[in-house]
């Protein structure tokens, strides 16, 4: 080989160099994600291109060192964002999505599609809050969080691609509304009333009433799911649910095992949804809550009476007030909450949304010490 003297690393095969370091030539070979490297001791080109042969075989474990590991490829937010929403419409509710993106796209707007998520800071998040406070309720912010944590949780947990602490100690600011008072049970049972003509629409309404259901998950249950008073709610391939804690087995109370039970004696394929449309299929919510103030209201577009306006969603509110106010029918918070399909850990969120306000007066707690009686006053005279 004639010396080359302005090249400083020659390839002699696969996996084996020589390299020119301070005029002197070292063999380098890589094989198994191992590197190693030692001096043929010469100036000359050809001669440590012949000495690299030589000893391309023999073991030189005291020079050996790892391959440093090839750098992780960039995942831009914008692309991140991409696979997020493949994966979520997999895995998750359509009606979920659908209020998710829109903030998330707001989101990578703000802070650019080109930024890489693993440089996403607390900072970026909380100038993104703050810009959100203005003209939005606490709530909606709040709301808005709780999705872009999900969206960086999700980037750490599956593409180690973000870091979850970006998340924590973020301002948000405080709901200081009061809480939507829940139906009375005149109301309740008014609207009730209105619904009962109706082929199925009247047992719906009811079983939400008597069970704290979402609607979705009532419209989703199957005849397969009732076994006597207990009845499974699990996710299938006509219903998703909303969290883990929403797959459970509830005991139903007995105003609503005769309703669902008749119901799933009249069907002839018990693996559909009791509540199916005519081609068997589950109920879109849309299309629910549209039929059920129409009946209220009486007409098509016309307005509901103030004495029966209500939302399916009421029912659920209605459940969880009766069973927190004190009574006969009052529940634990824990075990309500898991009832309900909430974690049984998280409290909070029930009583700032379904405990109804009103229930703190609505009677007092049995007496623990007895009655009290007025004992002998003993006057002491002074001295």
């Amino acid at each position: 080989m004639a010396e080359q003297s302005d090249l400083t690393r020659v390839r002699l095969q696969k996996g084996l160099y020589i390299v020119k370091r301070g005029g002197r030539w070292y063999a380098e070979r890589c094989a198994h994600g191992l590197q190693t490297r030692w001096s043929l001791g010469t100036r000359d080109a050809d001669e440590a291109a012949r000495k690299a042969f030589l000893g391309a075989n023999q073991e030189r474990p005291e020079s050996a060192f790892p391959k440093p590991p090839p750098k992780a490829a960039i995942l831009t937010l914008g692309k991140a964002l991409e696979e997020y929403e493949e994966w979520y419409r997999k895995n998750r509710r359509d009606s979920g999505r659908k209020r998710l993106f829109p903030v998330l796209h707001v989101f990578a707007d703000a802070l650019g599609d080109q930024k890489d998520t693993r440089t996403i800071t607390r900072d970026d998040i909380q100038g993104w809050i703050d810009s959100r406070v203005d003209g939005r309720s606490p709530v909606t912010v709040r709301g808005d969080f709780a999705r872009i944590r999900a969206f960086i949780y999700w980037l750490a947990r599956r593409k180690n691609a973000a870091d979850v602490s970006s998340c924590r100690g973020i301002d948000k600011p405080k709901d200081e509304g009061l809480t939507k008072e829940a139906p009375t049970p005149e109301k309740v049972k008014a609207v009730l009333a209105k619904l009962r003509p109706h082929p199925w629409l009247g047992d719906f309404a009811h079983l939400l009433a008597e069970t704290g259901m979402r609607p979705t998950e009532l419209l989703g249950v199957r005849g397969v799911d009732l076994r006597g008073k207990l009845l499974s709610i699990v996710p299938w391939e006509g219903r998703q649910l909303k969290s883990k804690w929403s797959k459970r087995v509830i005991e139903l109370n007995d105003s609503a095992v005769p309703i669902l039970k008749k119901r799933v004696d009249q069907m002839f394929d018990k693996t559909r949804a009791v509540f199916a449309n005519g081609t068997g299929d589950v109920y879109k919510e849309p299309s629910i809550i549209h039929l059920f103030l129409e009946i209220l209201a009486g007409a098509r577009r016309a307005p509901v009476p103030e004495t029966l306006k209500m939302t399916l969603y009421d029912f659920r509110h209605f459940f969880c007030s009766e069973h927190a106010a004190p009574g006969p029918q009052h529940m634990e918070i824990e075990a309500l909450s898991a009832y309900i399909g909430h974690s049984p850990a998280s409290t909070q969120t029930l009583l700032r949304w379904y405990a109804d306000q009103r229930a703190l007066r609505r009677g007092a707690p049995a007496a623990l010490i007895g009655e009290h009686k007025e004992g002998k006053v003993i006057r002491i005279a002074k001295r």
